[in-house]
């Protein structure tokens, strides 16, 4: 980390300097290159206000540059935009919309040969600005974003490109479901379930729990539909999937999982399946007392006090 620290440091050093060399010269391509680049290392350092400056600058001086007839790459465009919105996700959602708005009019337009983006690094800005609209819930602006990110993948075997399609997909899936497009949503749901059961037999699959929030989407989106059934039958491919996570110490919340046992449960219990419903409830108290105990365990003080001691139970799993 200290030489990491000391990477930036230097680098930030370096940026200065021709900050200071070049603003006296006025408006220039080199410029703007000296802000977005010392803008980017400031974030790294968490410099977030400083950083928002230098981003602040770059945009107006896009705006000179492009008034004065002098046309500005579509990376650097995108870059601007999109680093100052980041930076601005945490204070106000709202000008984040706009700075994504305003680089998603040239999104199109970037290429493996554009500044600050090849294509794997223009695959994952998309990917985490659709993310960003979503958290948002501005699932209509995540469009331009998406669909870039599709046109880079869609046909690419490796296996870099089908796992960032699954979250693509997931993400696209989001964003229909948020816009009550129950047949759109599903549809890319099962797209993301296939590439990535592929995937994971293949043992290539590098975020299960795309697998399992697409069987938890899908299920969503069933429920929503009335679709019992497959509602389901996602729920328990969702509830396998987390419990076999568990046992390889793979899943660090459970909470998820608690509570679509407790669903299984009462959905069982609608369909007078109580044997089903008791085992699936059993199993959310174990799982919500292992919790219990693990926040004990992390939260202990050495005051003289003895920990709890919760027992062991024994429970039967999901149904198979």
């Amino acid at each position: 980390m200290v030489m990491v620290d000391e990477h930036l440091e230097q680098a930030l050093q370096e940026y200065n300097d021709k900050v200071n060399a070049l603003e006296p010269q006025g408006t220039s391509q080199e410029l703007l290159d000296a802000y977005l680049n010392r803008g980017s290392v400031l974030s790294l350092l968490e410099s977030y206000v400083s950083a928002i400056t230098d981003f602040d600058d770059a945009v107006a001086l896009i705006k000179v540059l492009e008034n004065s007839g002098h046309p500005v790459d579509a990376g650097c465009f995108v870059k601007a935009y999109v680093s100052r919105g980041e930076l601005r996700n945490d204070d106000d959602t709202g000008l984040m919309k706009e700075d994504y708005i305003a680089a998603a009019a040239r999104v199109p337009e970037l290429r493996e040969n554009s500044r600050y983006y090849d294509r794997k690094k223009t695959v994952e800005m998309c990917l985490n600005v659709a993310g960003d609209l979503l958290d948002a819930d501005y699932p209509v602006e995540t469009a331009p974003f998406l669909d870039k990110a599709l046109s880079y993948l869609v046909g690419n075997d490796d296996n870099w490109s089908r796992n960032c399609y699954t979250k693509a997909c997931n993400l696209t899936g989001q964003a229909a479901m948020d816009e009550h497009n129950n047949t759109r949503a599903r549809e890319e749901f099962t797209e993301t379930i296939r590439v990535a059961t592929d995937l994971k037999k293949a043992g290539k699959l590098e975020d299960e729990l795309e697998l399992v929030y697409a069987y938890v989407s899908r299920g969503d989106v069933e429920d929503d539909m009335q679709d019992t059934e497959p509602y389901l039958a996602d729920r328990l491919a969702a509830i396998d999937l987390m419990e076999d996570m568990l046992k390889r110490n793979a899943l660090d919340d459970t909470e998820l999982l608690a509570n679509l046992h407790g669903e299984v449960a009462q959905l069982y219990m609608r369909k007078n399946e109580m044997k089903k419903a008791e085992r699936h409830l059993m199993r959310q108290v174990a799982i919500n007392l292992d919790g219990a105990r693990e926040y004990m365990r992390d939260q202990q003080i050495d005051d003289g006090t003895e920990e709890y001691d919760f027992g062991d139970r024994d429970v039967d799993g999901p149904d198979e």
